[in-house]
């Protein structure tokens, strides 16, 4: 992989039409390039390192897919398999929703290269859910030759009907025949367990059951929220590391930990299946933010424990009391009420905070200081107002100079048609609204 002049050059020019045709990411340490036909959500190259391929291509599923090389890196399904009663949610040949954009990027003031993906797997006549879904990756500090992770956010509209199904909201893909045949994830009992995806054709599901699935032994602790993809020839991998989630109706949505060998495609399939809660997902979103860390022996030797890097949730000493925030459809061009998030210090040493900032549609007023101490805490007021209709993803980054490693929250709302002016036009500009709740 090539560094340096061009790699900055790279990040430079990656949101010219050109660049955006290719929908090619390179940064000081990844290469990711994503399908260039109807289905936008499938990275056909993933490179770590300089390393070879990490995904693989098959055709299955495509649905009037272009092209056969495409490989389901990321796509989302209902369980069971979508040609024995499952639904496609993402993937497998997707659609753009009207009046969005297929596939865009930009540079965030943070230092942050996004890529933005908009999609519904209405293509697949047979096994589709019609859901729509917006795609954010994220690759932090992308000029670094030292970052080996980015992060993966999904939102479903669930807004128009229910969804009485479980559901696989990420499922990250690595090629069997380069070696990535080992799951391994932290138990209850502190330990760390080893699965061989050969030994889970029909795949090991824990700690709930699922019609078809073993269960997982030993039992998968699910409130640590990760595991890895392990290659046991050459000690490198993946860890999926997952913040929590809820419903539309704020309900926490239990994670499910599925492993599974891809006959078709000859894959490491392994994912989260996330259980649906007893009213179904219905009203509106479900937001789902994981990061993947990639590692070799020189970054993590397998504990119990992932790198300080990867771990999200409880895990991660610095923690705000909820990683997402969803809000309510609103209008586009109205402001909606204020959502607090209390961002505690709960690790051993002070956090310096270089500054905290929103983007996309939202905006945030804060009162951290800009050195939070051991056991502190501060809290951060975010505002939603929608710019255009669909599903509206942004974040909030607070730039942390102890670690040179942004804490980061995801949020997300539905914007609607535009209403008439109503009789409080003369209603609160955003930062009045925010200095309110201060």
């Amino acid at each position: 992989m090539k560094h340096g002049l061009f790699c900055l050059m790279a990040i430079l020019t990656f949101s010219t039409a050109k660049a955006q045709d290719a929908r090619t990411i390179q940064t000081g340490n990844f290469l990711a390039v994503w399908n260039t036909g109807v289905d936008t959500e499938a990275i056909t190259t993933l490179e770590w390192l300089g390393s070879t391929n990490w995904t693989n291509t098959s055709f299955l599923n495509t649905c009037g897919n272009a092209s056969n090389d495409v490989e389901f890196f990321g796509n989302s399904e209902a369980p069971p398999d979508p040609e024995s009663g499952g639904l496609v949610l993402v993937g497998g040949g997707t659609i753009t929703p009207p009046g969005t954009v297929a596939w865009s990027a930009q540079l965030l003031p943070a230092g942050i290269e996004q890529v933005t993906i908009n999609s519904n797997s209405s293509n697949c006549p047979a096994w589709s859910a019609g859901i729509n879904v917006q795609t954010v990756y994220r690759f932090v500090n992308p000029l670094s030759t030292n970052t080996n992770r980015f992060a993966v956010e999904r939102v479903f509209d669930f807004s128009n009907a229910a969804f009485p199904y479980d559901f696989r909201p990420y499922i990250p893909r690595l090629v069997l025949n380069g070696g990535f045949s080992e799951v391994l994830y932290p138990t209850p009992s502190r330990t760390l367990a080893t699965a061989s995806v050969f030994n889970c054709g029909e795949g090991c599901t824990g700690p709930q059951g699922a019609p078809g699935a073993a269960p997982l032994s030993p039992p998968w602790d699910s409130t640590q929220g990760w595991f890895a993809m392990h290659n046991p020839g050459s000690l490198e991998g993946v860890i999926v590391s997952r913040v929590p989630s809820t419903d539309p109706q704020g309900m926490p949505i239990v994670a499910q930990l599925w492993i599974d060998s891809d006959a078709g495609s000859y894959t490491n399939d392994s994912s989260f299946l996330l259980m649906n809660p007893p009213a179904n997902f219905s009203g509106g979103l479900v937001t789902e933010a994981e990061t993947l860390c990639f590692y070799d022996s020189t970054i993590w030797t397998p504990s119990p424990v992932p790198p300080i890097g990867c771990r999200n949730g409880p895990l991660n000493p610095v923690s705000p009391s909820a990683w997402t925030i969803t809000f309510a459809a609103q209008p586009v061009g109205m402001e909606s009420g204020v959502q607090a998030v209390t961002l505690k210090n709960a690790g051993t040493e002070a956090l310096a905070i270089a500054k905290i900032g929103a983007n996309g549609d939202f905006a945030q007023t804060n009162d951290c200081p800009s050195k939070l101490d051991v056991g502190a805490a501060c809290t951060i007021m975010v505002i939603f107002s929608p710019t255009e209709t669909g599903i509206r993803s942004g974040s909030v980054i607070v730039q942390d100079l102890t670690n040179n490693d942004p804490q980061i929250l995801s949020l997300a709302g539905l914007g609607l048609a535009a209403q008439a002016a109503s009789s409080n036009e003369d209603g609160d500009r955003t930062a009045g609204k925010l200095n309110r709740h201060r």
